[in-house]
């Protein structure tokens, strides 16, 4: 059973002064605390709700997930370290406002430059269709698709002029509890997630007769690992990517062989080879509309690890062509000719047909059969199938992300449209 004091006043801190800083303290109890009469209140834990920025952009958002990963290559594999327990979380605002507004962020600027505040994760907040009113400890809202969590905070948004910081002490699927009521009534208003972050970078302006735009990164400080399954068909225990890359942007490939050229001037460049295998690059991007299809590739992406967790991508490219039915109980299957024998051997391959079911499987042998090749598949796939069943008979590339920072680019902000974002991220295959 906790008691819970609450102080609202002045804090001189120094500089910047800090007007209005809101304390909560939390202490925990104990029976043998109660048996013995008054609780012992001598270590309390102080909570601070910093400052919030409260201007919500309605365009140029975006949030940069930022691991810290290190590859330590071979000349046959790879070894991948994770070197960071959370990503570092980089929101990016730029607000439009008018003479007014700019008056009061360029104040809050001067003041908060390089110090902690509070950053409302717009892309998570939820527009209630009713009130809140103060005395309100608890606020019904669907937690399933943000980062809702014990112990952190979130704001009731009304406007920039109206609004009010909590303290999240339990969460549910469809609620949140408060440390204390929240002390004003609100309209409809956003309820949203925050994190306490800096402005490492400062704020940036740039002035018009009449809108300014402001923009700041904020560095987020109380980052976690996001745990949570996308949902995604596990192939040898890995998941595989079954969306076509979105086309946000140009679909760039390349194959090198990493090695080091030696080159005299006079003579044949030599190449010593620096590993067995092909370098393969390609840039894949996601189109996500809604916040539960953001919040499934956020989960996603903090999986990863950086570079660490490989996945299977497959080509979504008709890489084989189905040449005769295939049998339920068949592992030799034949195809259009598409590479030497050789070729084939050791790839891993996916059939996906139209009805949505799939089969994952490796090509064992090979060989040559007239105009056709017929290639051995480790298992057969348990059922018949036919060219005109197939949507995709195509490679599968086991990969890993080949950065570190991924960023979600918010085409709308979720205020007055539906909040879609897009990402783009490069991938690299490693040995399978």
């Amino acid at each position: 059973m906790p008691t819970v004091a609450l102080s609202t006043g002045n804090l001189d801190a120094g500089t910047p002064d800090l007007p209005s800083l809101h304390l909560g303290l939390i202490h925990h109890l104990s029976t043998g605390n109660l048996d013995a009469g008054a609780p012992d209140l001598a270590s309390p834990e102080m909570v601070i709700l910093y400052e919030p920025w409260p201007f919500r952009p309605l365009v140029g958002a975006s949030d940069t997930i930022e691991n810290l990963s290190e590859i330590l290559p071979s000349y046959t594999e790879e070894q991948r370290l994770a070197l960071r327990k959370a990503p570092r979380q980089n929101p990016r605002y730029t607000v439009k406002l008018d003479p007014a507004q700019f008056s009061q962020a360029k104040d809050f600027a001067w003041r908060r430059a390089g110090t902690h505040v509070c950053v409302p994760i717009w892309w998570e907040g939820i527009r209630l269709a009713g009130d809140v009113a103060a005395a309100d400890t608890e606020i019904s809202i669907d937690t399933t698709a943000g980062d809702w969590r014990v112990g952190g905070r979130l704001i009731v948004w009304q406007s920039e002029d109206t609004y009010a910081l909590s303290l999240i002490t339990a969460v549910a699927v469809d609620k949140v509890t408060l440390l204390a009521p929240i002390g004003a009534d609100f309209t409809t208003p956003t309820i949203v997630p925050v994190r306490v972050a800096r402005t490492v970078e400062g704020f940036s302006i740039s002035r018009g007769k009449l809108v300014s735009d402001v923009t700041a990164r904020f560095q987020v400080e109380d980052n976690v690992r996001l745990e949570g399954d996308a949902g995604y068909p596990q192939y040898q225990s890995i998941d595989v990517l079954t969306e076509p890359t979105a086309r946000v942007s140009d679909i760039s490939e390349n194959i090198v062989q990493a090695g080091e050229y030696q080159d005299n001037g006079s003579g044949l460049v030599e190449l010593e080879r620096q590993r067995e295998y092909v370098d393969y690059g390609q840039s894949i991007a996601f189109l996500e509309e809604g916040a539960a299809a953001v919040w499934r590739r956020r989960v996603w992406l903090h999986a990863r690890k950086g570079k660490q967790k490989p996945f299977w991508l497959p080509s979504f490219n008709s890489d084989l062509k189905l040449m005769a039915p295939i049998g339920a109980a068949d592992t030799v299957i034949t195809v259009k000719r598409a590479a030497l024998p050789a070729g084939y051997l050791g790839r891993h391959v996916m059939i996906e047909l139209k009805n949505g079911t799939r089969y994952f499987r490796q090509i064992v042998a090979a060989a040559r059969v007239g105009d056709t090749d017929q290639v051995t598949l480790n298992t057969s796939l348990g059922a018949a199938v036919s060219s005109s069943q197939i949507l995709w008979f195509c490679y599968l590339s086991k990969v890993r992300l080949d950065a570190d920072a991924a960023t979600f680019n918010f085409v709308a902000s979720g205020k007055t449209a539906p909040l879609v974002a897009t990402v783009s991220v490069p991938v690299m295959e490693v040995p399978s």
